[in-house]
Formats: C-alpha cells, sequence, structure tokens
C-alpha cells in the first residue's frame, strides 16, 4: 500500500506558476512565479543538475505577501545552453531574472547546493541591489586562490592533469601541508 502525500505538498504542487523568461546576455532564462507581482520577494536558485521545478513545493507556501521566483539557470532545464558558465553569469541571471519576474525592491536570494554559491556570488556581485541570501547545503570553505582556481575548474569544465602519480602525490601534499 503506497502511502499519500501530506496536503501540504499535494497543494503546493498542485498551486499553479506563472511561466517566464528573461533574456541575459544572450540566452533566454526560464523561470517560474508565484504571488503577487509587484510584492517583495525571493528568487529560488537550484543545484548543480536540477531546474526551478525543484522548487515547486516550495515557491507556493513562501509566496504569501511575496513573489517568489524560481529559475532555470543558464544550461539547466529549459534555459538556453552557453559555450562556457560561471558564477558570475549564473548571478548576474538570479538578479536579472529577479526584476523581470516582478519582484518590487531588493530580493532575497535562497540557493540550495550549486545554488548557495551561486547566491553568495550574486552577494559578493551585487551585494547593495539584494535584500539578503540564504544557503542551504553548499559547499564552502577558505582555500587560497590557486585552490579555489582548481576546484572552480573541475566544477566547470577543466580538471588538473599531472604527468606521473609521484607528481600528483607531491602536489597533493604540497596543499595538505598548507592546511586544507
Amino acid at each position: 500500500m503506497t502511502a499519500s502525500p501530506p496536503a501540504w505538498f499535494a497543494t503546493a504542487l498542485a498551486t499553479p506558476a506563472e511561466e517566464g523568461s528573461a533574456q541575459v546576455e544572450g540566452a533566454r532564462i526560464r523561470y517560474r512565479a508565484w504571488g503577487e507581482r509587484g510584492a517583495p520577494g525571493a528568487v529560488l536558485v537550484h543545484g548543480t543538475a536540477a531546474h526551478a521545478r525543484w522548487w515547486d513545493h516550495v515557491g507556493p507556501q513562501l509566496a504569501a505577501g511575496m513573489r517568489v521566483v524560481a529559475l532555470d539557470l543558464s544550461g539547466h532545464g529549459d534555459s538556453d545552453r552557453r559555450e562556457q558558465y560561471g558564477l558570475d553569469r549564473w548571478a548576474g541571471e538570479v538578479v536579472a531574472v529577479a526584476a523581470d519576474g516582478g519582484i518590487s525592491g531588493a530580493p532575497v536570494i535562497i540557493g540550495h547546493s550549486l545554488g548557495g554559491n551561486v547566491a553568495m556570488r550574486a552577494a559578493a556581485l551585487h551585494g547593495a541591489a539584494l535584500a539578503g541570501i540564504a544557503v542551504i547545503d553548499s559547499p564552502t570553505y577558505e582555500a587560497p586562490p590557486e585552490a579555489q582556481d582548481t576546484v572552480m575548474g573541475s566544477l566547470f569544465g577543466g580538471e588538473r592533469t599531472y604527468a606521473s602519480r609521484e607528481a600528483a602525490l607531491a602536489r597533493f601534499r604540497q596543499h595538505e601541508n598548507a592546511g586544507f
């Protein structure tokens, strides 16, 4: 016997979303929205390999007195694909969708996993235009800039390779001794 979903969940999924899109740096960025256009609000940012519909059970519940917009980052869901991706570009998409999606004033950016990293980057680049951010289950750490470049390279297509096993181990031990 299969249990029925909780009423709040079924109600949230049955709530219709307004569909829209914004043009950002030559790409169509799709979004879903709930609540009154022109109200203060929040932008929901999904994680890696996800899309706006991952928020369909959350968005309607946050929309009481707010405008809530969930976007498909470029390269995800129904948004256009690009030649290159990065946190700066995705942060720009989030800010543009907040305005196009009908949020009045400075939005709160709520990001899960990769979306949390996008939210943090949006705060770094557009902090004065934001009411705040919430970061959910996102990897964060302090590391030297070279290590951050390595991590971002592996996330966005470039992986570090080494001429030999010994060279890789030496590099690992160098970072291990640096304290991260």
